[in-house]
C-alpha cells in the first residue's frame, strides 16, 4: 500500500485524494495557516499515486527539482519538499528482501579510475536522468545515495539492487561513484572497481534500471585566447557541449527568437533546467519548430541527452502537439515519455532528453484554436478600400431605361458580397 512518511509517521494512502498543507489538510505540515493547501496525492484504484501542486503560488519539489502545472506520478523513494519539510513516499509493494551488501573496507587507498572520456565535468550541476522514465535526481554537495532502501536518495526497487547500491559524491577531480553492492554498477557497460570518475554524458546501470549522468562544464582556461570561432566551428563545438544554448539558424532562415522577424509570436520556449541559461526563453514564430541538437533545427539544445533532430512543436487546427521523432532518450509531456506524439494543453512542462522546458502558448494563438479565423490575403487597410468602392459606386449610380436606382444599388450590393466570398475562399 502506498504511503507518506513525515518524520517518523506514515500515512496510508487510500484510494482518492489526499491534501497536504499546513491548514486544514489530511496531512499536516509545519508552516504559517496562510499556505493553506500546498499538494494533492491522488491515489487510483491501481494503487498508483500523482501528486499535484494545490495552487498556482505553491512550491512543491520531487527530489529536488520543482513542481510543475501538470502532476508528475510519483515511485518509491521519492522525496517531496513542502515549505522546506521533506516527505518520503514509499510503497509496500516495492521494498523488496533484505540483500547482503559487499564489504568495503574503509580504510583501503586506491586511486579513482577516470571513465576515459573526454567529457570531463565540474563538481557542481550534478544530476542523473533516468533513461527508463526520464525522472531527474540532483546529486546532494554531501552526497547522493542509490539503493532499494526507501532512505536513499535514489531508489530503484529492483531485487537485484542492495538496499544501499552505490553513492556519488563530489570531488577535486569532479563527481565520483563508489559502489556498495553485491551485483555490481555498471558505467558504459562496464563494471565499477570500487570507485570510479564520473564523466558528463555517461550512462549508470544497476540492475534493469539506467541514469545518464549530468553535470557543469569545466570552465575553459583563463588563458585562452578570446576569438570568435568560425559559424561551422562554432556549430561543431555546440554540438559537442552539454549546456543547452541557443544557437543562429542556418543561412538564409530567420532564428525563431530573432528580433528581425516581424512575424506574430505563437508561443515560447523557456529552459528550467539549473544553471546560468536557466528562464532561457526562444520564441516561436511558426507553425511548424523543429528541436534538436542539429544546427538545421529551429531550435538547437546542445546537450549530450539531445538527439541530432529531436522532436517538433506543431501547430494545428485543434491546437499544439509535440512529436517525438525517434529520439534516443526521450522526449516527455507532463512527466510521462511520449510514443509519436501528444496534444499540449495551454502551458505545459515538457522534456527533451535531460532537458526541461516550459511551452506557452500566446493568448492568440489560443484563440485561434478554438475557433477564431483570419481571412488569408485580406488585410485591414484592403476591407477599407473595398467599403470605399462600394460607397463610391452607390453615390454615382444612375437610374437607365427607367430602371429605379434602388435596383442598381441593390445589383452592386450583391456584387460586393459576392467578392467578398470570393476573397474569403481564398
Amino acid at each position: 500500500m502506498p504511503y507518506i512518511q513525515l518524520s517518523d509517521k506514515q500515512y496510508p494512502l487510500k484510494v482518492g485524494e489526499t491534501t497536504v498543507g499546513t491548514a486544514g489538510a489530511d496531512i499536516a505540515v509545519a508552516g504559517p495557516a496562510t499556505l493553506g493547501i500546498e499538494a494533492r496525492l491522488e491515489t487510483g484504484s491501481d494503487q498508483s499515486v500523482i501528486i499535484r501542486r494545490g495552487s498556482n503560488a505553491a512550491e512543491v519539489r520531487v527530489n529536488g527539482v520543482q513542481l510543475g502545472n501538470d502532476p508528475t506520478p510519483l515511485i518509491h523513494g521519492d522525496k517531496i519538499e513542502i515549505g522546506g519539510v521533506e516527505l518520503l513516499f514509499g510503497d509496500d509493494r516495492k521494498a523488496g528482501q533484505t540483500q547482503a551488501l559487499a564489504g568495503l573496507k574503509v580504510d583501503d587507498v586506491y586511486q579513482p579510475r577516470t571513465s576515459g572520456s573526454t567529457k570531463t565535468s565540474a563538481a557542481t550541476g550534478g544530476r542523473l536522468v533516468s533513461l527508463v522514465d526520464g525522472r531527474e535526481y540532483i546529486v546532494s554537495p554531501t552526497g547522493t545515495s542509490i539503493g532499494r532502501d526507501a532512505g536513499c536518495d535514489v531508489v530503484v526497487p529492483s531485487p537485484e539492487v542492495s538496499r544501499k547500491h552505490a553513492e556519488l559524491m563530489a570531488g577535486p577531480s569532479g563527481y565520483t561513484v563508489t559502489d556498495l553492492s553485491t551485483n555490481g554498477i555498471f558505467v558504459n557497460g562496464e563494471r565499477v572497481a570500487r570507485v570510479r570518475t564520473l564523466a558528463r554524458g555517461d550512462v549508470l546501470r544497476l540492475g534493469t534500471e539506467e541514469f545518464r549522468f549530468y553535470a557543469d562544464v569545466v570552465p575553459a582556461a583563463a588563458a585562452a585566447p578570446a576569438i570568435a570561432p568560425a559559424p561551422a566551428a562554432a556549430s561543431a563545438a555546440a554540438s559537442e557541449g552539454s549546456t543547452p544554448t541557443a544557437t543562429p539558424a542556418p543561412a538564409g532562415t530567420a532564428a525563431q527568437g530573432s528580433s528581425t522577424d516581424t512575424r506574430p509570436v505563437l508561443a515560447t520556449l523557456e529552459l528550467m533546467n539549473e544553471g546560468p541559461l536557466k528562464g532561457k526563453r526562444f520564441e516561436i514564430r511558426a507553425p511548424l519548430t523543429h528541436v534538436g541538437r542539429g544546427a538545421h533545427n529551429d531550435i538547437v539544445l546542445s546537450d549530450d541527452t539531445v538527439s541530432d533532430s529531436h522532436a517538433k512543436l506543431q501547430k494545428r487546427e485543434g491546437g499544439w502537439y509535440l512529436v517525438d521523432m525517434g529520439s534516443s532518450n526521450g522526449t516527455y509531456a507532463g512527466g510521462q515519455r511520449i510514443s509519436g506524439e501528444a496534444m499540449l494543453h495551454g502551458q505545459s512542462s515538457i522534456r527533451f532528453g535531460a532537458v526541461r522546458a516550459t511551452f506557452t502558448p500566446t493568448k492568440e494563438a489560443r484563440d485561434d484554436a478554438s475557433g477564431t479565423r483570419v481571412i488569408a490575403g485580406l488585410k485591414a487597410e484592403q476591407a477599407r478600400q473595398v467599403s470605399r468602392d462600394i460607397a463610391s459606386q452607390v453615390e454615382t449610380a444612375e437610374p437607365q431605361g427607367g430602371i429605379p436606382a434602388w435596383v442598381w444599388i441593390f445589383v452592386v450590393v450583391l456584387v460586393a458580397a459576392g467578392a467578398f466570398f470570393i476573397l474569403k475562399v481564398r
